[in-house]
């Protein structure tokens, strides 16, 4: 059986007594997947509601070609597989995992009879969506913008938000993405991505001394926003 702890950690979870919490990791089946393997597939039957328990995820699009976009990236603590949890839709998109991860997963009936029982989860669940689909926008809103920088500051600007930990010069990035998979959450290329990130090394925005971006100037990164 899963942690307590585990779940307890879940920000939807957080109003549930020590009981329910128990009940909850009794409904869970953990599994554990590779670094780049997919959890789900786009398209295939949604049954079952994801706790992601450790690492993180990237929910992409993938392209017949094979080209992937990445639409967003979720941690320790989200979860995947409420769009499809009220009415049984295809998956929307895929999970494909960024580091090596280990989910939680409870069948969909048994996650909707919890919320039954427990109106706060539903609650959070609406707050937690409401979160999620401000960021899609603002993403969105950076994506058209013609300005890669603006986009690439927003993305950085995320990515110190969910990923980020203090460092003796500013905040270190955890989370490390290639050029490539930054370059797919923002509409341009790799080769951009690597031109405009030496720019912001260069103004001292951030530091890539490293292997996981440092972000130096956060102050100047959001006077980049559109």
């Amino acid at each position: 059986m899963v942690d307590i702890e585990a779940v307890r950690n879940v920000p939807i979870f957080a109003d549930l007594q020590t009981a329910q919490l128990t009940e909850l990791a009794g409904l869970l089946a953990v599994r554990r997947f590779a670094k780049g393997a997919l959890l789900v597939v786009e398209g295939e039957p949604g049954d079952a509601f994801h706790l992601l328990l450790e690492g993180s995820v990237a929910v992409v699009r993938i392209a017949p070609d094979g080209r992937e976009t990445i639409l967003s990236i979720l941690k320790e603590g989200d979860f995947f597989g409420e769009m499809s949890l009220f009415d049984s839709s295809p998956r929307s998109a895929s999970i494909k995992a960024l580091t090596a991860v280990e989910v939680g997963v409870i069948e969909q009936q048994a996650i909707l009879d919890l919320i039954e029982r427990n109106p706060s989860i539903g609650r959070a669940l609406v707050v937690s969506l409401s979160r999620r689909l401000r960021e899609a926008n603002a993403l969105i809103a950076a994506t058209t913008s013609s300005d890669i920088r603006s986009r690439l500051a927003l993305l950085l600007l995320n990515l110190t938000a969910n990923f980020g930990e203090a460092a003796e010069n500013g905040t270190r990035i955890t989370l490390r993405l290639t050029n490539q998979q930054m370059a797919d959450m923002i509409g341009t290329t790799r080769e951009t991505v690597n031109r405009t990130l030496n720019k912001f090394w260069d103004e001292r925005v951030i530091d890539m001394r490293t292997s996981n971006i440092v972000v130096t100037d956060k102050a100047k990164l959001e006077t980049l926003l559109p």
